[in-house]
């Protein structure tokens, strides 16, 4: 039976002031849930992050254990300046361990060229803590990308970068000669932006690495090579330049916005930090404070240092 409410009297609820202690109670629990929320998803990406470094450094051991010498950083098919042909192939570091991150399909569909399945992302070359990534298709000059991922030469882009020094493309050596130092103490692996494109007020130019980008092939945009400490290693066709093991009193930054980013060096979306791959397969935060001095003592392989400030 239906309810019937006398004339003159009002079903009871909610003032005016009351809607508004209410409004604003659940503002303050959104408030004090939010940065909560955002650590843990921040946790979660870094996380991920961090295993991508060890699959990555994992994957490198993995084919020197079959080949008995480490990847090289670019390898060309002819050899030419690169050095001694060797791989019969044309590809970069992260190109020739594929088969050793689950992905032998892919390699195999390259037929010996790493630019003939460039264009495929990997998920474990990329870095969900990368703040770049959000400005892929929005941000002027050189740096407009062709999607989140795609950088703009249409190849998939890398959070990753090999370095040249340890992975010297003359040389074949194993992973014991490859770092006199000792693989515990010298970076194998390290961040960069997949868009690290500063604005006017921090110097400008891009940077826009791809995994399958092999400068051999193509020396026009080199600026899109997913390495770093190229300079150092004698291969100024490497980045242009950039991606050093230090830029002036610069050694790497650690969540530095797009727009100040340095493409000088190498930088992680990690606030204060950035993640490395050591080359004994340890993944490591490196703290933005490390000095200039400690940071290229751990990037060159040889100068008989160790890593003991990391």
């Amino acid at each position: 039976m239906p309810r019937v409410i006398p004339q003159g009297r009002k079903l009871p609820g909610f003032t005016l002031i009351e809607l508004l202690v209410v409004i604003a109670i659940i503002a303050i629990l959104i408030g004090l849930l939010l940065p909560a929320v955002q650590k843990v998803r921040a946790a979660a990406a870094r996380g991920q992050c961090t295993n991508h470094v060890k699959q990555i450094v994992l994957g490198t051991h993995n084919f020197a254990d079959t080949y008995k010498y480490v990847p090289p950083v670019e390898g060309h098919v002819n050899g030419g300046w690169w050095g001694p042909k060797r791989m019969g192939t044309s590809g970069t570091l992260f190109y020739y361990i594929l088969p050793y991150m689950e992905q032998e399909p892919l390699y195999k569909q390259a037929n010996g060229n790493a630019h003939n399945i460039g264009k495929n992302v990997v998920p474990a070359y990329l870095c969900p803590s990368d703040p770049s990534a959000t400005n892929a298709n929005t941000y002027g000059g050189c740096g407009v990308m062709q999607g989140d991922a795609i950088q703009r030469g249409g190849f998939g882009s890398s959070n990753y970068a090999a370095n040249a020094m340890v992975f010297d493309p003359r040389q074949t050596k194993t992973l014991e000669t490859s770092m006199p130092d000792g693989s515990s103490n010298v970076v194998v692996i390290a961040e960069r932006f997949r868009n690290c494109s500063p604005d006017g007020a921090n110097g400008g130019g891009c940077t826009l690495p791809g995994w399958a980008w092999t400068t051999s092939l193509n020396g026009g945009d080199c600026w899109s090579s997913p390495t770093f400490g190229g300079q150092e290693a004698g291969y100024n066709q490497l980045n242009c330049g950039g991606a050093k093991f230090s830029h002036g009193a610069l050694a790497f930054q650690g969540g530095p916005s797009p727009q100040q980013c340095n493409w000088y060096v190498t930088q992680g979306g990690h606030p204060g930090t950035m993640l490395v791959g050591m080359g004994d397969g340890a993944a490591k935060a490196v703290a933005q404070g490390v000095s200039v001095t400690s940071w290229v003592a751990a990037c060159r392989p040889n100068d008989n240092r160790n890593a003991s400030d990391f």
